[in-house]
């Protein structure tokens, strides 16, 4: 609560009184889960030598207290970087160390370094002055025999571990107490939610989104997706195969789209752009991550809440890929990333859709390399001019940029000034942002240009800058371009997914999108406009007059704009479960 005082000063005291009221008991727990191995040590203390029991517990007892402090403190910015408290999740990307300590460099390490050292010394102090203290003592306590009572101590810790006495064991909802989300969530103890999220976060055939009957789920999800099998041509009537560019953006939020900072435009390239093609102001993003932003658009498959399909090969296998379909007929297909795609598995996603052409990190020269993640956009937008300057036609390529992640190095002078990460994510989209209007300008030199589409959308949004409300970090700008559009200067306003995406690109080019069943066609006059987004153990759900953030830890609307009906939360959790429960079935 002192690292985050921003959101703690927005609380009332009887508030932060509450924090500590209800979660003391998940403190319980997981002090009661931490005590199970010495309390079987003491139990059987009378048969060990003295000073091997000694070793044994201040062994045990100091790696406890280093480990629970490490999660503490990378909990610390766990949350302030997305938004939600420690889990599994950074588990994931440990496979890839540089990308992941890429992704982390731009926190305050200091800070954080120089706070676990404190709260370590503190607290091996502490337990020190009480082993010490007390671990002569333990033989016998008032004459009763000390191994019936230690043995009815150790059974005893089963009272704080569960939370009660009562049928329903400890959880996260547990010690959820306000309508507050932040004073909820800063009631979690941060190792006992790690550690649950270890031991619970992987699923086999059991859905913890369960909130619909059968019967009524079908229904619900049968209102949401209908369709006239029709579709509204924009792209030119005699293009029989026209060219297609996907350029997915790294965190292009909307938010930023609309900044200005002392008079000037964070994206003023994007902007301009707009009056050129086909802008779409009102798409979502489906997840948080890269790795749930490509399955949601090359498979217009939605991300899932607790777990990412990617990261399981054998599940991501399963899926339709924009790019399979295309070179099924006679397209040649390749994607641009400037950085390691063995990030979160996303390589092994990238050869099961079959791209003809991988294009990573290690096609660039060295000297490109000037960012932690790997090569620079304007480097990665100059090969893919290079590589299409006689490429064969038609083409379907994909260019996943890099420049708006984390660290945030751009190799420009600094747009706008500051050193805190607010100021260089603008930077890093300025420079984002520039390259791809140079990108544009080149393009439309080249004989390909009249036949092509060029798809702008972002891969996901970002909390940057931060507005309080939670689907404004999901909201994404999308944009068309391209010589083969047959309309333009159009702004399509209504309420789409980023997973809707798939569906529509292929109507448009006359190939069949069945296969693509989470996918609505925009362009279909019978679709209805919503759109979904998942976030950890929650979801949110957007139509043209609604908004609201679902948490299912609490099982409580967190967030909601306009007047929110059981039938809003039905279509909410209707989507929810089925999505889940198609990720398990897999």
């Amino acid at each position: 609560m002192s690292y985050h005082i921003e959101d703690t000063k927005l609380l009332t005291l009887e508030t932060v009184w509450g924090i500590f009221w209800n979660g003391i008991r998940m403190d319980f727990s997981m002090s009661g889960y931490l005590s199970v191995i010495p309390f079987i040590l003491v139990c059987i203390s009378n048969f060990i030598k003295k000073s091997r029991l000694e070793n044994w517990i201040f062994s045990y007892t100091f790696v406890a207290v280093f480990f629970i402090t490490l999660i503490v403190v990378i909990d610390l910015q766990v949350f302030n970087t997305w938004g939600y408290r420690l889990d599994a999740t950074p588990l994931y990307y440990l496979k890839s160390p540089k990308e992941a300590w890429a992704s982390v460099s731009s926190s305050p390490l200091l800070q954080l370094f120089i706070s676990f050292i404190i709260l370590l010394i503190i607290a091996s102090y502490i337990v020190y002055r009480i082993i010490t203290r007390n671990i002569d003592n333990w033989n016998y306590i008032e004459n009763i025999p000390f191994i019936p009572v230690s043995v009815i101590c150790l059974l005893a810790l089963i009272v704080p571990i569960r939370g009660s006495l009562g049928i329903s064991p400890m959880n996260q909802s547990t010690v959820y107490f306000s309508t507050n989300n932040f004073a909820n969530i800063s009631a979690i103890n941060a190792p006992w939610n790690f550690m649950s999220s270890i031991v619970n976060g992987t699923y086999d055939k059991v859905n913890p989104f369960t909130y619909l009957p059968k019967e009524s789920l079908t229904e619900t999800i049968k209102e949401l997706y209908t369709t006239s099998n029709t579709t509204q041509k924009v792209l030119k009537n005699d293009l029989k195969k026209p060219n297609v560019i996907f350029i997915i953006w790294e965190s292009f939020t909307k938010k930023a789209t609309e900044k200005i900072i002392n008079g000037q435009a964070v994206t003023p390239q994007f902007n301009a752009l707009k009056s050129e093609g086909i802008y779409f102001s009102n798409i979502y993003a489906s997840g948080d991550r890269t790795d749930k932003g490509l399955p949601a658009i090359l498979s217009g498959y939605p991300a899932q809440s607790t777990t990412s399909i990617i990261t399981e090969p054998n599940k991501s296998a399963k899926l339709p890929v924009l790019s399979k379909d295309f070179g099924d007929n006679a397209y040649s297909t390749a994607f641009y990333y400037g950085g390691e795609t063995e990030f979160a598995n996303i390589k092994s996603y990238l050869y099961e859709a079959d791209f003809q052409r991988i294009i990573s990190k290690q096609d660039f020269d060295p000297k490109d390399w000037n960012s932690k993640w790997g090569a620079q956009d304007g480097a990665v937008y100059k090969k893919f001019l290079q590589d299409h300057a006689n490429i064969n036609q038609p083409f379907f390529s994909t260019l996943l940029t890099l420049s708006s992640h984390e660290p945030f190095e751009v190799p420009i002078e600094t747009k706008f000034a500051g050193e805190d990460v607010d100021a260089k994510f603008m930077n890093a989209m300025y420079y984002a942002d520039q390259s791809l209007g140079n990108f544009i300008a080149e393009a439309k030199k080249q004989p390909w240009w009249n036949n092509t589409l060029i798809v702008i959308v972002a891969d996901h949004g970002h909390r940057i800058p931060e507005t309080g409300k939670k689907v404004d970090d999901f909201k994404i700008p999308m944009l068309w371009l391209g010589g083969a559009l047959e309309k333009k200067g159009i702004e399509v306003s209504n309420v789409y997914s980023q997973i809707d995406l798939a569906s529509t690109v292929l109507r448009q080019v006359n190939l069949n999108a069945y296969a693509y069943n989470w996918s609505k066609n925009i362009f279909d006059p019978k679709t209805k406009p919503w759109a979904f987004f998942a976030f950890n153990n929650g979801f949110g759900f957007v139509n043209q007059s609604k908004q609201l953030v679902y948490d299912n830890v609490g099982h409580k609307v967190i967030q909601q704009n306009g007047t929110i009906t059981p039938k809003d939360q039905d279509y909410g959790k209707a989507l929810m479960q089925r999505m889940f429960q198609d990720y398990l079935d897999k």
